[in-house]
């Protein structure tokens, strides 16, 4: 019985249905999580193993391909081309590049890329190492703090791998351009490169990009001159001839070369991004630096062939300025009838020439020239050079008598300095005017003269003629020739008869004794002939004697 109410009893439980509360956790949970863990670190290691992509613009892609190029610094790998296509305007390449994640850091501002791969430059040839492993990119890590992702690809490897130095732009007109690659010197030492070159169609003007590598950074100021270096330059002026040589390199390409032409105090130094001038030349660059100036203008009544601009213009042989203009405003309604067709010449006078240059100095140089030109100043057109037949101006005090006072001109603001014919010119007017007197003289009269003469000179050369065959004949005569020998016969009967006129010859002595006898015969006469000539009838007359004639007296 009591059995069977104990298997009732468990029948009972098991038909009767009991709720109960469901676990929220299940095993079957591990899995997926498992799986989705797995995936999220898989994504982060793959974030930061991949590292930052960037975007490189180059103007040609040549030897870059995807997957395969690689970007290197000092040789090592740090990233790799993923992709290369086009622009979307089609004007450059865009490559997209994977860096590593240790190389982050080197993606700044001022961080450069160039393709590394052959090349045959004026410094030899480079990159022979990538002819079997091909062109990967080279990165050059910059020391900015801004990071960036967008970068341009330079053309060409840059002048320094350090950096270190100043990037200065130069400004030319068209025709004075400098190639990338180009030297840039100093003294002869090359100390930087030029990296860029670019022509403005809208100023035409070349533009240049020039790195002056550390420590020749600090030769640069603002008052530095920059000029082209063709290797070789001659020039013909009034000076001569003159020739300049660079160095070799410059000499088979080009180059720039600069220099502080014109000392200045307190002069700075240049920084990164200034601009200067490129100038044709080292007398270009020179001229330039003289910027403080007076203009005067002369008006030229000779001849200006042989002046150019540039010339100089000295006082007594000193240079102290330079013509600017030839003519100058030459068609000016300021020209009036007093000056005829006299040509208007622009001079500058350049007081920075002579040194110790100061604030006022253009106003005292002023107000000197304007003291000389009333005390006499004058400009003269001189030759600087017979074989070039250049010209430069004279400028010198005139101290002729009888110079009229002058009086200040002025001719298109600027003042008028006097000029004088040079002595040249001078002359030339003299033998303007000697060849015009001989146009006046009648040469028919003149020829007819000439001719006149000529006739009698040959009537007279006729006589001539006739005189020296007279006297052939006469020489050839053979009695001429027995003259010399009776000549010598009567020289020597002369020299015979002068023995016997000897002291001691007897012909000698009775003559000696008849002169004596004649003077004492002659001292005997004389006074019988002062008695005529006083009493002519004394001979027949007997000689009265005359008493001693006695002065008269002397009257009250």
């Amino acid at each position: 019985m009591t059995e069977d109410i104990s298997s009732t009893d468990t029948t009972d439980e098991l038909d009767t249905a009991r709720a109960s509360k469901a676990s929220s956790w299940s095993p079957i949970w591990i899995l997926p999580i498992v799986a989705v863990l797995i995936g999220a670190w898989l994504v982060v290691d793959d974030y930061l193993s991949t590292g930052p992509l960037i975007n490189l613009t180059m103007s040609d892609a040549e030897g870059i391909a995807a997957g395969k190029t690689l970007i290197k610094t000092r040789n090592v790998e740090i990233g790799h081309v993923e992709s290369v296509k086009l622009s979307d305007d089609l004007q450059y390449a865009v490559v997209k590049a994977r860096i590593d994640p240790d190389a982050a850091s080197t993606l700044v501002e001022d961080t450069r890329f160039w393709v590394v791969k052959p090349r045959i430059g004026r410094e030899g040839i480079s990159g022979l190492n990538t002819v079997l492993s091909g062109a990967y990119i080279q990165l050059e890590p910059g020391k900015s703090k801004q990071e960036k992702r967008d970068f341009e690809v330079l053309d060409q490897p840059p002048v320094s791998l350090s950096g270190d130095g100043i990037r200065i732009s130069l400004d030319s007109p068209l025709g004075i351009s400098l190639n990338p690659g180009d030297p840039v010197s100093y003294q002869g030492q090359i100390v930087g490169r030029v990296e860029k070159a670019e022509f403005s169609a809208s100023d035409q003007h070349m533009h240049h990009e020039l790195f002056i590598e550390a420590p020749y950074d600090v030769l640069v100021t603002k008052s530095t001159r920059f000029w082209s270096s063709s290797g070789v330059n001659i020039s013909l002026d009034s000076k001569g001839f003159n020739i300049n040589l660079a160095s070799l390199e410059t000499l088979l390409s080009s180059g720039v070369s600069f220099g502080v032409l014109q000392e200045i105090e307190n002069d700075k130094a240049a920084e990164s991004g200034d601009e200067f001038t490129l100038y044709p030349n080292q007398t270009a660059a020179q001229q330039a630096s003289y910027d403080h100036y007076i203009e005067y203008v002369l008006m030229v009544k000779d001849t200006v062939r042989g002046l150019a601009e540039g010339a100089p213009v000295e006082f007594r042989g000193l240079r102290i300025g330079t013509v600017q203009s030839v003519p100058w405003e030459y068609n000016s309604r300021m020209r009036n009838g007093k000056d005829g067709f006299a040509i208007p010449v622009l001079i500058r006078l350049e007081p920075q020439r002579l040194g110790d240059f100061h604030d006022g100095l253009v106003e005292e140089w002023e107000e000197r020239i304007d003291r000389l030109i009333k005390r006499g100043l004058v400009a003269t057109l001189k030759p600087g050079n017979l074989l070039t037949g250049a010209m430069f101006v004279d400028i010198n005090i005139d101290k002729t008598p009888g110079m009229p006072e002058i009086k200040t001109a002025m001719f298109r603001e600027r003042q008028v300095i006097p000029t004088k014919s040079s002595q040249l010119a001078q002359m030339e007017m003299k033998v303007s005017n000697l060849l015009d007197k001989l146009n006046s003289i009648d040469v028919q009269l003149v020829l007819d003269g000439v001719n006149a003469n000529l006739k009698t000179s040959q009537a007279l050369l006729q006589e001539v003629q006739k005189l020296a065959v007279s006297i052939d004949n006469f020489v050839n005569n053979p009695q001429t020739q027995t003259i010399p020998g009776n000549v010598n016969q009567t020289l020597t009967e002369l020299r015979e008869t002068l023995k016997g006129l000897s002291p001691d010859a007897p012909a000698y002595q009775n003559l000696s004794q008849s002169i004596k006898s004649l003077e004492g015969l002659i001292n005997d006469i004389q006074p019988l002939v002062r008695t005529l000539n006083e009493q002519p009838n004394a001979l027949i007359f007997n000689r009265t004697e005359q008493t001693d004639p006695q002065p008269p007296a002397a009257q009250p």
